[in-house]
């Protein structure tokens, strides 16, 4: 049946007017539609958003051992220029860096996109010769059984969570942009510094398309304190040795801080007494401490009965006395000087 355009025309306006009573008497239905979509694209958003944020967009195909030592030699020949440009170079800069520090005895996990803060904790210099095998055995006294750079598989084995970052306490939020740098890492590589004082650990992702470094650290070894290579040892195994060593060696002298310990005079002079002499009465000679294979150590307490008060150093078995490492105060080394 067909239909006049007379009929046409109001049945059109029909529904004009229809459709406009509609949007005047129902707006907040529409409204909420909207804003139902609006929340729906928006947590679809924030959903894929963090899938992205879990993703790895670059090519991880495997390097060649040759081509993984071949950027391993041209980053240890860019460390030891010792300067933060040269570093910064293998650092990507959208994942960032984890460097993990001690600041005196304060243990720090930092992130960034360059190590300029942090240079100088990395101002030494490494061994170029490149094994790919275990770090070998600290000796002591700066020694180590092999020197040189050792690197080893470490695919899905570093965790930020390993740093014991017990003073900076950086908590789950802080590390989760840089959780990347987990996922990445394929490569571990360990090098003791030239002087054999320091152990720098660098972490790596070495793929086809990305040879980048994702986190760093360095510590000193554990008798950093007490390490005098070009000194001879002394026998400390028995009180009775370190009796002997102490009656034959009366005076000891820290020239940098202008400190002594005079046994004749029994008095030691530290920055916590002043300009007046600590003095002492008597000491007692305690146990002995390894700290590695070749570095002993004593505690040796000097007491003063009289007012009831007592300091203790450590002797070596290189026959230098040391003090402890406390907060801002220098550390006072005093050696034999009669």
């Amino acid at each position: 049946m067909q239909v006049s355009y007379k009929h046409s025309v109001k049945i059109f306006c029909v529904l004009v007017v229809v459709c406009g009573l509609a949007q005047f008497f129902y707006p907040e239905e529409k409204k909420v539609a909207a804003e139902s979509l609006v929340k729906e694209t928006e947590l679809a958003v924030k959903e894929d958003s963090t899938v992205v944020e879990n993703e790895v967009f670059f090519d991880t195909t495997a390097c060649s051992k040759k081509d993984v030592e071949l950027f391993l030699s041209t980053f240890i020949k860019e460390f030891n220029t010792n300067k933060a440009s040269k570093i910064n170079r293998f650092v990507d800069k959208n994942d960032g860096l984890a460097i993990f520090a001690k600041d005196g005895v304060y243990p720090i996990l930092s992130f960034s996109t360059v190590i300029d803060d942090w240079i100088e904790w990395f101002d030494f210099k490494i061994s170029d010769a490149i094994f790919f095998e275990k770090f070998p055995e600290y000796i002591g006294d700066t020694e180590f059984a092999k020197t040189g750079f050792f690197y080893r598989d470490y695919k899905n084995k570093f965790s930020l969570d390993d740093f014991q970052d017990d003073y900076s306490n950086r908590s789950d939020e802080d590390k989760k942009p840089y959780r990347i740098l987990e996922k990445t890492c394929n490569y571990r590589a360990d090098a003791m510094s030239k002087d054999g004082s320091r152990v720098l650990t660098l972490y790596f992702r070495i793929y086809k398309d990305k040879k980048q470094l994702v986190a760093i650290s360095q510590d000193t070894v554990d008798d950093v304190m007490f390490t005098e290579p070009e000194k001879e040892f002394i026998k400390i195994d028995t009180k009775t040795e370190v009796e002997a060593f102490l009656a034959e060696n009366k005076r000891f002298c820290d020239i940098e801080n202008k400190g002594y310990i005079d046994f004749d005079k029994k008095e030691l002079t530290y920055c916590d007494f002043g300009d007046k002499p600590f003095s002492f009465t008597s000491y007692k000679i305690d146990s002995a401490t390894a700290l590695s294979k070749k570095i002993k150590i004593r505690e040796i307490e000097f007491y003063d009965a009289r007012k009831k008060e007592n300091f203790t150093l450590r002797l070596s078995n290189k026959g230098t006395f040391t003090s402890y490492q406390m907060g801002a105060r220098p550390i006072y080394v005093y050696s034999s000087c009669n």
